[in-house]
This record gives structure tokens, C-alpha cells and sequence, in this order.
């Protein structure tokens, strides 16, 4: 018995230390900084930038850019390329476009696909028709400031802006658009929610044709759901059922106005709180 104790002691022993030891080898990875390309990411900039021959670099400068833009590791010359050349060809300047280049350049590759999409959403006629500079700045802040949900919040920030330019949706003008699909995308980023999109045009439809909902006009959905939404990205899921509870002559019975109070209440409630104190005991 003593034996067998001994035995079983021994393989815990070999097991616990062999555990230990891959918990140190990946924290050991996880500490060392990992390898990079950087020759790659340099020579791959410098060429592009002396090969463009509408471009005014010397091959100092051009050996410059390149050795910033090799600080930001795999992928960053295609990154900076990709950026430059948007940013080049919507006439910005030399100097602004390789500045805002070597930014993105030092992001993840998901981060700077999102800026050059939102970029070009802004930026383009066809789309929000913003100034170069208000395009650049919108384009900036949900690349760089989505702290790691980039790629979800330009999908979400794409689909706002097709919903309210369309005449079919809110038929906002291409200003009213930008800055309402910026606030609910940055709603989004709060709630740790990826699908704002979604949630915001539901709503809408429910304020203004569904057969159950208040049919709003549009101006006035639109005041409801950004209200709604503003309380928690999922809200709209509480708002809508207790709508019709209210209006359920078996239930509340309250009328259009009353009844839509009543679920801004319910919808309130949507966010998580701390338990409230309980009522004191009568002494």
C-alpha cells in the first residue's frame, strides 16, 4: 500500500511539474517580443517610394519613411502602401499623407483595412461626400479607437450609413448621416455589442410600420430610437414587448403616448444594475 502511495505521489509529481513547465514556456513567449521582417517592411517602402516617380522623395527621405514604417513589423509597408496611395490620390499632401500613412502602418492589418473603407465612405460623393479632413478624422477614430473591434464597428458604421442615406430608410441628409452613424457605432464599441446596425434599424421599422407599434413618423422614430438605443445597444428588445403590453387593452390598455413611456421605462431597465438596497426592517 505504502508502495502505491508512493507511486501515485510520484505521478501527481511528474504531471504538476510537467504543467508548470508549459505554464512557464508560454508565459516565457508571451514576454519575449516576437520576431520581426523588418528588412522586408523596410526595402519594400523605400522601393515603392522611389519607383512612384510623381512622388518628390529623395532616397534619404525615402530611407527615412521606411525605417519608421519597419517599426511597425509584418505587414506594415503593404499597410503604409495602402493607406498613402488613398490618401495621395484624394489629393492630401505629400507630407499629411505619408504622416497618416506611418500611423496606420503601426496598427493591426484590420485596423487599417478600417480605415481606408471608412475612409472612402466619407470621403466619396456617392456615399457622405465629407471634407477631406472631417473624412480623415472619421476614419481615424474607428480605426485607432475601437480598441481591438475595428473590423466590426466599419461593418456596423456601412450598414448605418446605406440605412439613413436611402429614401427607403431615414433619408437623413449626408452631415445628419455621418454624425449619426459615428454616435451609435461609438454606442456599440460602450456595450461591447457588435450589431448596433441591426438593433437601430429593427427599432426603427417597429416605431413607424409595424402593425403592432405606434406608427411614428419617421423624424419622430427616430427621436424614440436614438433615445432607446442610448440606454444599452439592446434596449429596442425591451421597448418593443412592452409596447404591445401597454397598448393590450387586456393588459395596461394605456394609449399611444402613455404606452410609449411606459416601454422607455421597461427599456431603461435593459442595462444590468446593482441590486437595490433592501427596504429597512420597521423598528
Amino acid at each position: 500500500m505504502a508502495f502505491k502511495t508512493r507511486t501515485r505521489r510520484a505521478y501527481l509529481g511528474t504531471i504538476l511539474c510537467t504543467f508548470l513547465h508549459s505554464a512557464a514556456l508560454a508565459a516565457a513567449e508571451e514576454s519575449s517580443p516576437r520576431s520581426c521582417d523588418s528588412y522586408r517592411e523596410y526595402v519594400t517602402t523605400y522601393n515603392y517610394l522611389l519607383d512612384k516617380k510623381t512622388l518628390a522623395f529623395t532616397k534619404d527621405q525615402a530611407s527615412v519613411t521606411a525605417f519608421r514604417v519597419a517599426k511597425g513589423c509584418d505587414g506594415a509597408a503593404g499597410r503604409f502602401i495602402r493607406v498613402f496611395d488613398l490618401l495621395i490620390n484624394a489629393k492630401l499632401t505629400l507630407q499629411q499623407s505619408s504622416e497618416i500613412a506611418e500611423e496606420i502602418s503601426w496598427l493591426d492589418s484590420e485596423s487599417a483595412e478600417t480605415f481606408a473603407e471608412i475612409f472612402k465612405v466619407a470621403f466619396l460623393e456617392k456615399y457622405l461626400d465629407l471634407t477631406l479632413s472631417d473624412a480623415i478624422q472619421l476614419a481615424r477614430s474607428l480605426s485607432s479607437d475601437a480598441a481591438g473591434a475595428s473590423g466590426p464597428a466599419r461593418k456596423e458604421f456601412e450598414k448605418l450609413v446605406q440605412f439613413c442615406l436611402a429614401k427607403t430608410g431615414l433619408g437623413l441628409s449626408k452631415p445628419d448621416c455621418a454624425k449619426l452613424s459615428l454616435q451609435l457605432v461609438k454606442l456599440d464599441e460602450r456595450d461591447s455589442n457588435k450589431y448596433v446596425a441591426t438593433a437601430f434599424v429593427d427599432l426603427i421599422e417597429f416605431l413607424r410600420s409595424d402593425n403592432d407599434g405606434p406608427k411614428l413618423a419617421t423624424f419622430e422614430a427616430l427621436q424614440v430610437a436614438q433615445e432607446v438605443i442610448a440606454m444599452h445597444v439592446e434596449a429596442g428588445r425591451n421597448f418593443m414587448p412592452a409596447y404591445k403590453f401597454a397598448r393590450d387593452k387586456k393588459q395596461l390598455g394605456l394609449d399611444r403616448s402613455k404606452a410609449i413611456e411606459f416601454a422607455k421605462q421597461i427599456a431603461g431597465l435593459s442595462k444590468a444594475q446593482s441590486k437595490p438596497d433592501r427596504p429597512r426592517e420597521p423598528q
